[in-house]
């Protein structure tokens, strides 16, 4: 892997030029400036205090376009209810202020950019349980899933991964073959899917079949 960029963001020029200087001198980090054409591979925000709805509405201006960064959020404290929000603006690692060092902070940074997500032991059984009921309280009941795929187009990509033509599929799920076919067109449109075999290698990697 290449050197990563890092942006580092504060609610203070002080907090930020002391979390920038913990970063320096890595020769697989480079900090970087803000620039909208360029989104960084990792943004370190640094909040004073408690997370808020303001710490949200700042990630959230990140993750416009494109693509955007995964992020290591420093502050004081944080709440149970703030962690799916977190996560849904693309928090990776929680990090708290007295936690803050130089060799922790660059690791957590350096695990972030490829892939890894750090979370307070006291926390992933609150976001587990959190998820947990999002799933069977909000999404099972509108036909979705976790990932975003509808019940009935996780049904239809399963079959094909099966290697179930679209007559057998529309026998097998009591649908007619219009349907079948609708299912499958609407999901590779909505997630611009090429092919079926995109189609089920997307769902494979989703953990939906």
């Amino acid at each position: 892997m290449g050197v990563v960029e890092v942006l580092v963001h504060a609610t203070d020029e002080i907090s930020a030029a002391g979390v920038e200087a913990m970063l320096a001198g890595r020769d697989s980090l480079r900090l970087v400036r803000e620039d909208p054409e360029r989104p960084p591979d990792v943004l370190v925000m640094v909040v004073d205090g408690a997370v808020g709805t303001s710490t949200f509405a700042r990630l959230r201006r990140f993750r416009t376009g494109g693509s955007a960064p995964r992020v290591v959020l420093v502050a004081e404290r944080f709440r149970s209810e703030d962690l799916l929000p977190a996560v849904e603006c693309g928090v990776s690692a929680l990090l708290t202020r007295h936690e803050l060092r130089e060799g922790t902070l660059s690791a957590a940074v350096t695990a972030v950019s490829r892939g890894a997500a750090l979370m307070p032991y006291r926390l992933q059984g609150v976001l587990l349980d959190q998820i947990s009921r999002l799933r069977s309280q909000v999404l099972a009941p509108a036909g979705l899933t976790l990932s975003g795929i509808e019940t009935r187009e996780r049904d239809v990509i399963q079959l094909i991964a099966e290697g179930y033509q679209t007559d057998e599929i529309a026998d097998r799920l009591t649908y007619s073959e219009g349907t079948v076919k609708n299912v499958l067109y609407g999901l590779m449109a909505r997630l611009r899917l090429n092919s079926r075999a995109h189609a089920v290698a997307y769902a494979m990697r989703a953990g939906v079949i």
